[in-house]
């Protein structure tokens, strides 16, 4: 296993997209980063070993120790939270938990329980092309 002696410089949304960009596509991306540099330096307290068990166990204290010492705001949600625990499985090769998605977590604040989503607007899509970035588009039918 390679060993890392500093962690990688991930920019923030306002250094990646052009002015204008949603803010829901910002904060996701900050989101994202953050949650991935936390696992990052948690990972590496692990040093790579990491079981579902011990996922479990770490506590929001250890995820706000480990926001500060890579020099990042603590985490202030579950959903930020639950996608440090998505990204230690992923560093750690476990598969996700079916229970703790932060996609579907994501998916849960921004549409009211059991109404289905919106159709895509286009106004919306032509702006996430606009940025380049590869979308894809999955159709769910009603329940």
């Amino acid at each position: 296993m390679t060993q890392l002696t500093s962690l990688p410089s991930m920019p923030t949304a306002r250094d990646v997209f052009p002015s204008g960009t949603p803010g829901h596509i910002c904060e996701d991306y900050n989101r994202r980063r953050k949650a991935q540099i936390i696992a990052m330096v948690l990972f590496r307290q692990f040093k790579g070993v990491l079981t579902e068990a011990s996922i479990a166990r770490i506590t929001d204290e250890r995820m706000e120790w480990a926001a500060r010492s890579a020099k990042e705001k603590v985490p202030g949600s579950e959903l930020t939270r639950s996608m440090i625990r998505d990204e230690l499985r992923r560093l750690g090769g476990l598969p996700p938990a079916p229970n703790d998605q932060a996609g579907e977590k994501a998916a849960a604040t921004t549409a009211p329980a059991g109404q289905p989503s919106s159709p895509l607007d286009p106004h919306q899509l032509s702006e996430i092309l606009r940025l380049g970035l590869p979308v894809l588009v999955v159709p769910v039918p009603a329940a």
